[in-house]
């Protein structure tokens, strides 16, 4: 059903008036009325005008009131007129003026009133051909309803299309409208959304620059708990130097008191140095907690086999197994593969919780297992202790966390499980617990066998139909090898290639000296690239283009890295020793000066480290002089008349630090020859190497398009945290 919009549309293209047939109709009653008297019959005329007059202008009153009423009684007084001319005055050929009624219905009306018109009127002319008075004759009749049908066939003609053209504009129209008022919905869809997404915009740069802050506040926050972490040790470790050290010297050397010491004073004694060293571990433990979580801690992978590190994780904790008479049972298959790990760091982790199991553990006994995985190996170390409550076992990994069992066992510094598990997790493993109160508890850890190489390709691309599967009947005993990428590092003093193999074992790192023999290793095998360290930043540009010469199509990365003591050994020291000091170690710088050694200079404020070390001394070279210094002005005072062989120099002195005493001796040509070791209680891996400038180049150089990636990588790169 067409719409009220659409009807008055097509409406408006019917543009004949009604009122144009009403005031023809009065125009030919008003001739009627003037010339009427010469026509015959005048009174039929003027009767017949007055009949127009009459029944005219109720069309026009219809119109205003009803349109298509009035339209229609128009049509009704036209054919009335003209049937009533027809049969007053007999006029020739009038019912053929019918067929103008067939097209002012379609011209005012529509088609459908043409056709009902023509009809009518059709059956009108042969109503009327009956009645002889209606003075229709057969050849009026001929030749009226041939004209009423024609006329109607001739206005089809001229109005379909135009209907059709009407109702095509009108239905365009509409989908247009409908697109438009769609349109601007979606515009003011489009205009919130832009709005909201600008409200977003701003909210999202205030949330980075939140987390930016947030971040500047961690990044600070860590530097600042690494700074106070070092601080710390170092304020820990000279204390405890001269705990342990004196200690140690007292229970191996009690005659050099002169009598003979108490046993009981001995037990004391060893009491002290057991305690001691459980704080200098505590030391560390920090220490190795700071540096994992700051992404410092190096691991030292290689193929290492995973008995004898528990083996030798057993030997560790013998002692206190044989002291609480706890049996130890082992579940370890004789035919493990080898797996790649830090030999050092694993055996740490057995060994703490052996050490955990033994510490709760009063009767029963410890049980280590080893079970193989296809591509993993799992360690779970199992005791009869009293176990672990749930609500406690959620935090035990935490760092200084101890259940309520192990804080009565009186052990621990509650950072063993917690390094553990981050070891563990930095092999790309994990550790968990499964524990029952009163039935013990179980720690397992899970380490790959070997790393996973990254698929250089989608597997699809190798796979057929007509593979036939053939499965394996044994599993495989040959290890699975990584792919590593290969680079070689050219380093004159050899000391980057350890640090970088420590620091990382995804790569294949292959250690020359110079470019002759990096240009060798490249022709035996190819690299990704070669990394050039360069001692000075002044001779970086001379000899990346000398290497570039001769090495030219291997990408070239320079650095100017300097040596792991690089600022001892710039000043003019000969090297370092960390608190606490071993005797060992004494002996071991003694060796070390490069000529006989017969007279030490200790630089040291401290009273109580001066007696420490100058006992130390003696008990490794009874004929050493040795003689103190409490200044940096006195050690100096003291190198120009003694002359030492050798100086231990503490950092921190009260009028100049052990720095500013080393720029003082290098100048002066006197006392430069003379070898100087540091003694310091900050750990040199606290300090982390940095290279003040990094250069890359290749062949001929680096065109302008590899260029500008490779300044929007390096970019990137060097704004990431570590």
């Amino acid at each position: 059903m067409q719409e009220p919009g659409a009807r008055g549309f097509a409406a408006e293209l019917h543009t004949v008036s009604p009122r144009l047939i009403v005031a023809a109709l009065l125009t030919a009653a008003v001739l009627l009325t003037a010339w009427g008297d010469v026509l015959p019959h005048p009174s039929l005329w003027w009767n017949y005008a007055l009949v127009l007059f009459l029944t005219a202008p109720i069309g026009l009153a219809l119109e205003l009131w009803r349109p298509s009423l009035g339209r229609w009684y128009t049509l009704l007084i036209l054919t009335a007129a003209i049937w009533l001319a027809n049969a007053w005055f007999d006029l020739p050929g009038a019912p053929t003026l019918l067929a103008l009624v067939v097209a002012f219905a379609a011209a005012m009306i529509g088609l459908p009133a043409a056709a009902v018109t023509a009809v009518g009127e059709s059956g009108l002319l042969l109503l009327f051909a009956r009645y002889p008075s209606a003075h229709v004759s057969l050849r009026t009749l001929l030749t009226a309803l041939p004209g009423i049908w024609a006329m109607l066939a001739i206005m089809v003609m001229v109005y379909r299309p135009i209907c059709q053209l009407a109702d095509w504009s009108w239905d365009y129209y509409v989908r247009a409208r409908g697109s438009l008022e769609e349109a601007r919905s979606r515009g003011a869809e489009l205009k919130q959304a832009l709005h909201d997404l600008a409200h977003a915009n701003r909210q999202l740069a205030l949330t980075n620059e939140r987390l930016n802050a947030a971040r500047l506040a961690a990044e600070e926050a860590q530097r600042t708990k690494a700074a106070f972490v070092a601080n710390v040790s170092h304020e820990f470790r000279t204390p405890l130097n001269m705990i342990i050290g004196l200690t140690e010297f007292v229970l191996g050397r009690p005659g050099v008191y002169g009598s003979v010491l108490p046993q009981a004073l001995l037990d004391d004694l060893e009491i002290v140095r057991r305690n001691s060293e459980h704080l200098s571990s505590m030391i560390s433990d920090v220490l190795d907690l700071s540096r994992v979580e700051s992404g410092r801690m190096a691991l030292h992978k290689e193929r290492v086999d995973l008995g004898e590190v528990i083996e030798r994780a057993f030997s560790v904790v013998q002692p206190l197994l044989a002291k609480k008479k706890l049996a130890l049972q082992r579940e370890i298959p004789t035919s493990l593969p080898q797996i790649f790990c830090d030999r050092t760091r694993i055996r740490q982790v057995v060994v703490n919780l052996l050490s955990n199991a033994a510490r709760y553990t009063e009767q029963g006994a410890i049980t280590v297992r080893v079970a193989l995985e296809p591509q993993h190996v799992v360690v779970s170390v199992t005791d009869t202790g009293p176990g672990i409550v749930p609500e406690e076992a959620a935090q035990l990994f935490e760092p200084f966390h101890q259940s309520a069992s192990g804080a009565r066992a009186g052990g621990g510094s509650g950072l063993g499980l917690s390094i553990s598990k981050q070891f563990v997790e930095l092999h790309d493993g994990q550790m968990w617990l499964e524990s029952e109160p009163g039935l013990g508890s179980t720690f397992s850890f899970r380490l790959p066998i070997s790393p996973l190489p990254a698929p250089l390709a989608r597997p699809d691309r190798w796979i057929t139909e007509a593979w036939s599967w053939v499965e394996r009947t044994s599993r495989s005993s040959l290890p699975v090898l990584p792919n590593k990428p290969r680079i070689i590092v050219c380093d004159g003093s050899g000391e980057l290639h350890p640090l970088l193999a420590r620091h990382t074992d995804g790569v294949e790192w292959v250690n020359t000296r110079d470019l002759a023999e990096a240009a060798a290793e490249l022709q035996r095998c190819p690299a990704e690239s070669v990394l050039l360290n360069v001692p000075s930043l002044n001779d970086l540009n001379a000899q990346l283009l000398q290497a570039a010469e001769a090495i030219r199509d291997t990408p070239l990365i320079a650095c100017t890295l300097p040596p792991r003591i690089g600022r001892a050994l710039a000043a003019g020291a000969a090297g370092f020793l960390t608190k606490p000091v071993t005797r060992d170690r004494l002996q071991q710088a003694l060796a070390s000066a490069g000529r006989p050694v017969t007279r030490v200079l200790l630089v040291d404020d401290d009273r109580d480290t001066q007696q420490l070390f100058a006992r130390m001394l003696g008990d490794c070279a009874p004929h050493l002089e040795v003689m103190t210094a409490s200044s940096g002005q006195e050690a100096l005072d003291r190198m120009r008349a003694w002359r030492p062989d050798l100086v231990l120099l503490d950092i921190i002195l009260p009028d100049m630090d052990g720095w500013q005493l080393l720029e003082v001796k290098r100048e002066d040509t006197a006392l430069r020859e003379v070898p100087v070791m540091i003694v310091t209680a900050q750990d040199p891996q606290d300090h982390p190497l940095a290279s003040r400038v990094v250069a890359a180049t290749i062949g001929e150089g680096v065109s302008l398009s590899k260029l500008l990636r490779c300044s929007r990588a390096v970019s990137a790169l060097l704004l990431q945290p570590d």
